[in-house]
């Protein structure tokens, strides 16, 4: 019959000689002193040391806690020695006993591990704005409708600033330029704004006659420095073409 492993506490150190070092009951620890194997009261490893004892290496209380249930285990398998089929206490099964106190002993010793995960960090990037400049279809005006006289038309720009390079007022302008072209005759239309845009005559007409500027209606004769039409060509305010180019520049201020 095998012979039960010792009890837990201190014996002589097999591998070192004078020392005697603790037994938990499946293995030896790495509790040492020297002296003595120490009386059962002293069989425990604590931390204080007796009067004329070196003090001792205290043992964790994990260790502790296994040491005392293996030693149970050890107790049980004695009785169930003694007392049970008389099988010996072979090897295979002071394996199995050391290998479950080990891993008991692991999994009560290492605390689990404290996880902890950091905030996830977003990143925005920068936000770029980009303009997109559409194109916009630039609409001409609308061309002047006359309801006057179906004659009248727009004059054209090189006419306008003809005639009005004949004001001899700073800050005349002509807008709202209108003709009609009666052959050897053009005559020419339009409202006069001063300087600061407000109107200055309504409706005033001139005459072309071959490239040179006459005046017509009054208002004509007293802002432009242009000859009298009545006096040069024999037009009057009063002609039918005078009148009606007169009456196509007030529809269009109206």
């Amino acid at each position: 019959m095998t012979s039960p492993t010792p009890p837990p506490g201190w014996h002589p150190d097999p591998g070192e000689p004078g020392l005697i070092r603790y037994w938990d009951g499946t293995q030896w620890t790495e509790h040492t002193q020297p002296g003595t194997e120490p009386t059962a009261e002293e069989s425990a490893p604590t931390g204080a040391a007796e009067p004329g004892r070196p003090a001792r290496a205290g043992v964790p209380r994990a260790v502790k806690i296994v040491g005392g249930i293996v030693a149970a285990f050890v107790v049980i398998g004695v009785l169930g020695a003694v007392f049970g089929d008389d099988e010996p206490f072979d090897d295979s099964q002071a394996a199995a006993q050391s290998t479950t106190s080990s891993a008991a002993a692991q999994e009560t010793s290492t605390p689990a591990p404290s996880t902890t995960t950091p905030p996830a960090t977003t990143t925005v990037p920068p936000t770029t704005t980009t303009t997109t400049t559409s194109a916009v279809a630039v609409v001409p005006p609308a061309p002047a409708t006359y309801k006057s006289d179906p004659r009248c038309a727009p004059a054209n720009q090189s006419l306008v600033d003809l005639v009005s390079s004949g004001f001899s007022e700073s800050g005349l302008t002509l807008t709202n330029g209108t003709v009609i072209d009666a052959g050897d005759y053009t005559y020419i239309g339009g409202t006069t704004l001063d300087a600061t845009g407000g109107v200055e005559n309504r409706s005033d007409v001139w005459v072309v006659a071959n490239g040179t500027v006459y005046s017509s209606t009054g208002g004509a004769r007293n802002t432009t420095s242009w000859p009298r039409a009545s006096s040069e060509l024999d037009v009057s305010p009063g002609d039918p073409e005078v009148q009606a180019v007169d009456a196509c520049v007030v529809d269009l201020t109206r």
